[in-house]
């Protein structure tokens, strides 16, 4: 656990340090993910919803970062009922991206590929029909470390502002659960759409 939190936190100071640099956008992002629990038995897929906002980095060719926060909601369905583990996070990604374009004119297209470290932080756990699954913090931790991957394109709609699209895939590093010698994480593959705005000279 320990050299999971050293890694992360090299990598977020990392991402502020480039975050001082004038090549700044933001924005709001919303999507959905399909997720399941792995490692847990009588699971199946479920949707949730994907909500937050970016700040990004990106040179004028090649290369970005961006750190996002997302309102995420993950688990799972049960497949011996109708009922869920609706695991619902604050989600902190860090993303390194790399850009198959360098065009940044109006109405260039620009894929990209992704990958990077995000933080989960349990804001709650319930079922469906609204009941806490997690009292005093004893069954699901507080917080769970995984990998972001993925790919997408961002579409040049106006001077400095662009419509962002990507497909992800998200895998937690660590148990989702308290219970020792378990191996229970989130796994997720979302779709998201954002809008980003310049902060500066991009």
């Amino acid at each position: 656990m320990k050299k999971y939190t050293f890694l992360f936190l090299f990598i977020f100071l990392l991402a502020g340090h480039i975050g001082t640099a004038q090549n700044l956008s933001f924005g709001p992002t919303a999507g959905f993910s399909v997720s399941n629990l792995s490692g847990k038995e009588d699971t199946r897929s479920k949707v949730g919803l994907v909500a937050g906002g970016f700040f990004n980095y990106s040179s004028k060719n090649w290369f970005g970062v961006g750190v996002q926060i997302l309102y995420n909601q993950l688990g799972a369905n049960l497949s011996s009922s109708t009922d869920a583990i609706n695991l619902n996070y604050l989600q902190v990604p860090v993303l390194f991206t790399y850009y198959l374009s360098g065009d940044n004119s109006v109405g260039s297209f620009r894929p990209k590929l992704f990958l990077g470290p995000h933080v989960n932080f349990l804001l709650n756990a319930k079922n469906n029909a609204g009941n806490d699954l997690n009292p005093n913090g004893i069954y699901y931790k507080n917080t769970e470390l995984g990998v972001t991957l993925g790919g997408g394109f961002n579409y040049a709609l106006a001077n400095k502002i662009w419509l962002n699209f990507d497909v992800r895939y998200g895998v937690g590093l660590t148990d989702a659960k308290q219970a020792p010698n378990t191996d229970v994480s989130n796994r997720a593959l979302g779709v998201n759409v954002g809008l980003s705005f310049p902060i500066g000279d991009i």
